[in-house]
């Protein structure tokens, strides 16, 4: 069997090298065996996985792992981003994330309101 190598499988699926590198970090791709010198061994099985994550939707071209945390506007931006991705692909409802958040980091509780107006309560009633 002709292995490829990680350079091979990211043009084979035009993404950068460097992409295909952040889905292994999060875990996004299961990671491929390696040789002796170290080398991931890229089956084209494991490629073909990766194809169909990419056709299902399941994996996102602009991957990007932040290794430290940050309060640069572009880190949290694509962490925002993906967060957003998440919710959305997950349908997941927003308040209850927000309100798990907060029960994990109180210093989210802090600064989150979870007021929510119902059917029949509005702000000023006429």
């Amino acid at each position: 069997m002709k292995y490829l190598t990680t350079l091979e499988v990211a043009n084979a699926l035009a993404v950068s090298k460097q992409t295909l590198l952040n889905w292994l970090y999060l875990g996004k791709v299961p990671e491929p065996p390696r040789n002796k010198k170290g080398y991931r061994l890229w089956s084209p099985s494991r490629v073909s996985l990766i194809r169909k994550l990419i056709v299902d939707g399941r994996l996102h071209k602009r991957t990007v792992v932040h290794r430290d945390a940050s309060n640069r506007p572009d880190v949290v931006s694509e962490y925002a981003r993906e967060v957003n991705q998440f919710l959305q692909e997950g349908q997941v409802d927003v308040e209850m994330f927000l309100k798990e958040l907060a029960r994990l980091n109180t210093g989210v509780a802090q600064r989150v309101s979870f007021r929510r107006l119902g059917p029949g309560r509005n702000s000023k009633s006429a």
